[in-house]
C-alpha cells in the first residue's frame, strides 16, 4: 500500500518537475531583463531630442572627439546617433572584456548604409565582404576559407620567398627612382597579396591592375566615416541638393572599387572555365573546388568573389599606412634609425640582407614595429561591432542592437597605459611581455571573432619591410632650395584608414655593399 500510495506521489509530482526545468530558462531570461532594466547606459554627452549626439560626432577625425569624451566619462561612453545606441569603447581592458570574452554577443556588423546595403549603383557595393557581413553561418565560411589561406599549418612559410621577391624589387625601385617611395611601397603590399588572392604576378612599376587598385583603395579609405556610412536616411539625400558631396564621391568611389574587385576574379574565372589556369591562388582554390563539384551556384559565386576582394584590399591599405608611417617616423627620429641600423649591422652584418631567423635576435627592430603600428593606428576605429541581446557590463546596460566602436587610437594614446603617448618611443616595449596590455598587436588588428584572419601575415611582411630597409637604406630629411632641412609634419588622413600626408624625404642606398646586395638580390 504504502509502495503505491509512493508511485503516485511521484507521478504526480514528475510533471511539475518537468515543467519547471522547462521554464527555467524563460525565468532567467525574465529576471535578467528585469535587472538589466534597472541598470542605466553608460555615461556619455547629453544630446537632443530625436538627433541625440549627431551634432557632436564630426565627420572628421571622430577618433579624436571620442577619446576627448573618454577623459570626461571614462573608458565607456554612451552616445545616440538618431535611433541607435552607440558605445564607445576606449580601453583595451574594457575591448577585451565585451568583444572578445563575449564574443559570441558582439560579433555583429551594423547596417553599412552607403557601404554595401543599398543596391550597388547607390552604395560602394563592399556588403559581400568579410569585415561587412553579417555575423552566422556566411560569417563563418568566410573564416574557414581564410584559416586554409593564412593560419593553416606550413601556410605562412609558403609565403616567404614571395615576400622577399617583392622586397627584393621594392629595394630596387627604391635606388632607381627614390622620390617615388609611395608608389613602391603600395607595390609591394599589392604584389604580395594580389598573388595570393589571385595568381596575378605583377612584373612592373606600371602594373595596370596594380594602378587600378591604388587609386580605389585610397578613395575608398577616405570616404566617409561610421557617422556617415551607417546613418540610414542618407540613402534618401539626392545628388542635386547642397550638401550632396559625400553621395558624389561615394558613386565615384563604388566606379573604382567595383572595378577593382571585379577584374582579376573575373579573369580568374574565365580561365578556369577554359582550362587555362596558369597559378594557384585563394580565387582560383575556391572556384575548382565548386566546378569539380558541378556547378558554380550564384551566392558562391558571389561569396568567393567577397572573400578574394577582402583578401587582397584589407590586406593592402592597412599595410601601406604602416610602411608610410615607419618613414615618417624614422625621418622624424633619426637617433631611432641609427641605433635599429647598429642592431641591424651586429647581427647580419653587410654580406647579406635580414632573413626570418634573425627575428629573435632583433628585439629593438621588434619594438620599432610595435610602436609604429601604436604611434599611428592604420585602422583608428576598427569596423564597429554590434550587440546582439541585452547586456550588462560594471552595472551598465548595453541594449540590444548598440553600435560598439573600439576606438583603437584612443587606445594606443591612453596616458595611462603609455608614458607621452604622442612621443615616437620603441624603447618603451623593451621589457614587455607579449601578452600585456601594452602590446599593440594585441588590439591594433580588431577584436573578438572579427579580428584580422591576415595579422599574421601582415607582421611578416611588415617585418621583411622594415628590416630590409634600415640594412639597405638612409632614410632622413628633404632639403629645399635654399639648403634647409625639411620636417614633416605628424598629421595624418582621416577617414577608415589612416595614413601620413604625403611628405618630401631622401632614401638612398647607404652605402656600396648595400647596393651590390640590392642589385645582386634574387626577384624571380
Amino acid at each position: 500500500m504504502m509502495h503505491s500510495e509512493h508511485l503516485l506521489s511521484f507521478s504526480q509530482v514528475a510533471p511539475v518537475t518537468c515543467a519547471a526545468i522547462l521554464l527555467l530558462p524563460l525565468l532567467w531570461f525574465l529576471l535578467f531583463s528585469r535587472r538589466s532594466a534597472h541598470h542605466r547606459l553608460p555615461p556619455g554627452p547629453k544630446g537632443i531630442p530625436l538627433l541625440g549626439n549627431a551634432f557632436q560626432m564630426p565627420m572628421d577625425y571622430q577618433e579624436r572627439t571620442f577619446l576627448a569624451w573618454g577623459k570626461t566619462f571614462g573608458d565607456i561612453v554612451h552616445a545616440r546617433l538618431l535611433r541607435t545606441s552607440i558605445i564607445v569603447v576606449n580601453s583595451w581592458q574594457v575591448a577585451r572584456d565585451l568583444m572578445d570574452k563575449r564574443s559570441a554577443n558582439y560579433s555583429d556588423r551594423p547596417r553599412f548604409t552607403l557601404l554595401g546595403e543599398l543596391p550597388h549603383r547607390q552604395s560602394l557595393g563592399l556588403g559581400d565582404t568579410l569585415p561587412l557581413i553579417p555575423y552566422g553561418d556566411r560569417f563563418r565560411k568566410y573564416r574557414r576559407w581564410f584559416h586554409d589561406a593564412f593560419l593553416a599549418q606550413g601556410v605562412l612559410a609558403s609565403y616567404h620567398p614571395l615576400i622577399s621577391r617583392e622586397i627584393h624589387n621594392m629595394l630596387k625601385s627604391l635606388v632607381i627612382k627614390p622620390d617615388a617611395y609611395a608608389t613602391h611601397f603600395f607595390r609591394y603590399a599589392a604584389a604580395t597579396v594580389i598573388e595570393i588572392s589571385y595568381g596575378h604576378r605583377v612584373t612592373s612599376d606600371n602594373d595596370e591592375y596594380v594602378a587600378i587598385s591604388e587609386n580605389a583603395m585610397h578613395a575608398a579609405a577616405t570616404t566617409g566615416s561610421e557617422q556617415g556610412l551607417i546613418v540610414h536616411p542618407v540613402k534618401y539625400y539626392p545628388t542635386w541638393l547642397p550638401g550632396s558631396g559625400f553621395k558624389i564621391k561615394l558613386l565615384e568611389t563604388r566606379v573604382l572599387l567595383q572595378k577593382m574587385l571585379d577584374t582579376q576574379y573575373n579573369i580568374v574565372k574565365n580561365a578556369l572555365r577554359s582550362g587555362g589556369i596558369k597559378n594557384a591562388s585563394f580565387a582560383a582554390n575556391l572556384l575548382e573546388a565548386h566546378y569539380r563539384n558541378g556547378v558554380l551556384p550564384p551566392e558562391d559565386d558571389v561569396d568567393i568573389r567577397g572573400a578574394s576582394g577582402t583578401l587582397y584590399a584589407a590586406s593592402t591599405e592597412s599595410m601601406v599606412s604602416v610602411m608610410r608611417t615607419f618613414i615618417l617616423a624614422m625621418v622624424l627620429h633619426p637617433e631611432v634609425f641609427k641605433k635599429a641600423q647598429e642592431e641591424i649591422d651586429s647581427i647580419v652584418g653587410p654580406d647579406r640582407l635580414p632573413d626570418w631567423e634573425d627575428r629573435d635576435s632583433l628585439p629593438y627592430l621588434n619594438c620599432v614595429l610595435k610602436e609604429v603600428l601604436r604611434w599611428n593606428v592604420p585602422v583608428p576605429l576598427a569596423v564597429p561591432h554590434v550587440a546582439t541581446r541585452d547586456d550588462v557590463y560594471r552595472n551598465y546596460k548595453i541594449p540590444a542592437g548598440a553600435m560598439v566602436i573600439g576606438n583603437i587610437w584612443g587606445m594606443s594614446q591612453d596616458e595611462e597605459v603609455y608614458e607621452e603617448p604622442r612621443k615616437f618611443l620603441p624603447e618603451r616595449f623593451m621589457k614587455i611581455d607579449p601578452d600585456s596590455t601594452t602590446d599593440p598587436k594585441n588590439f591594433v588588428f580588431g577584436f573578438g571573432r572579427r579580428i584580422c584572419p591576415g595579422k599574421e601575415f601582415a607582421d611578416l611582411s611588415l617585418f621583411k619591410f622594415m628590416a630590409c630597409m634600415i640594412a639597405t637604406m638612409d632614410i632622413r630629411k628633404a632639403r629645399d632650395a635654399n639648403g634647409q632641412e625639411i620636417t614633416p609634419s605628424e598629421e595624418f588622413t582621416t577617414g577608415f584608414a589612416r595614413r601620413p600626408l604625403d611628405f618630401p624625404c631622401v632614401i638612398v642606398a647607404r652605402h656600396q655593399k648595400a647596393m651590390r646586395l640590392i642589385l645582386e638580390a634574387e626577384t624571380d
